[in-house]
C-alpha cells in the first residue's frame, strides 16, 4: 500500500482549532467553491456528498497537492502534520499480509493488531496483498493511516468499496483514534444516516458538497 503523507502543509491553528482557506477551481467548464472550514483537536470531520461532486479534489486541497490558480494557498500559516489516504489505491508490496505487516514494523503494535482483529482482517495474513479484495485492501490501508505518524488524517473513502457495517466499524475506529489522542480527522461518506448515527454534535463536523447546476459544484457547513 502506497501512502502520501503531507509533512508540511500550511494552515494556520490557535488554541486547538486549525482553519483551512477557502478554495476556488474552474477547470474545462466546471467551477469548484469551497468555503473555509475549522476544525477541532479529537474531532472526526465528515465530508459528504454524492459520487462525483468533487470531494476527493476537496480533501486535495486541504492536502496541498491541489492548489488552484485563482488562490493560491497563503505561506504564512504555521506547518502541521497531515497523512493522507487518496481514493483508490494499488499494492505494490509482493507477499503476504504477514509479511508485509513485519516489513511495516507493525508485528508488535497492540492497537494495530486489535483493530486488525475487529476488522477481520486477522483471518487473510498468509494472503498475497495484491489478491486482496479491493474492500479489505481499502480497510488495510485504513489501519496503516493510523499507524502513521501525524496530527490530521485525511481518509478518501470510496463508500462503493466498502459494506456499511465495515465502514461503520472503520469510523467508529477513527473516532475513538482522534478523540484519545487529540488528533484531527476527516473522512469522506456518501451515506448521511451512517453519519447521523455516529456524529457527535458537540466536535464533530458535517461539511457537505453538492451540485448546484451542471458545471457548478458547492462545498460548506
Amino acid at each position: 500500500m502506497e501512502f502520501e503523507s503531507i509533512v508540511s502543509y500550511e494552515l494556520s491553528g490557535d488554541n486547538g482549532n486549525y482553519n483551512f482557506p477557502t478554495f476556488f477551481y474552474s477547470n474545462n467548464g466546471k467551477k469548484f467553491y469551497f468555503k473555509s472550514i475549522s476544525l477541532e483537536l479529537g474531532s472526526t470531520n465528515f465530508i459528504i456528498g454524492e459520487r462525483k461532486v468533487g470531494k476527493s479534489l476537496f480533501l486535495k486541497s486541504l492536502t496541498g497537492q491541489e492548489c488552484p490558480k485563482e488562490k493560491p494557498l497563503d505561506r504564512e500559516f504555521l506547518k502541521y502534520d497531515i497523512v493522507y489516504k487518496p481514493e483508490f489505491i494499488e499494492p505494490k508490496f509482493n507477499g503476504t499480509l504477514s509479511e508485509l505487516i513485519q516489513a511495516k514494523g507493525l508485528t508488535n503494535n497492540n492497537y494495530f493488531t486489535q483493530n486488525l482483529n475487529l476488522l477481520g482482517l486477522h483471518k487473510l495474513l498468509n494472503k498475497n496483498v495484491k489478491n486482496l479484495s479491493e474492500e479489505d485492501k481499502q480497510l488495510f490501508s485504513f489501519l496503516l493511516l493510523l499507524s502513521t505518524e501525524g496530527l490530521i488524517y485525511i481518509m478518501d473513502c470510496p463508500s462503493q468499496l466498502i459494506s456499511l457495517d465495515k465502514r461503520r466499524q472503520m469510523i467508529n475506529i477513527f473516532k475513538n483514534y482522534c478523540s484519545n489522542n487529540d488528533k484531527i480527522g476527516i473522512i469522506t461518506e456518501e451515506n448521511i444516516n451512517l453519519v447521523d448515527s455516529i456524529f457527535d454534535e458537540t466536535i464533530d463536523t458535517k461539511y457537505f458538497i453538492k451540485k448546484f447546476s451542471e458545471n457548478e459544484f458547492y462545498g460548506g457547513l
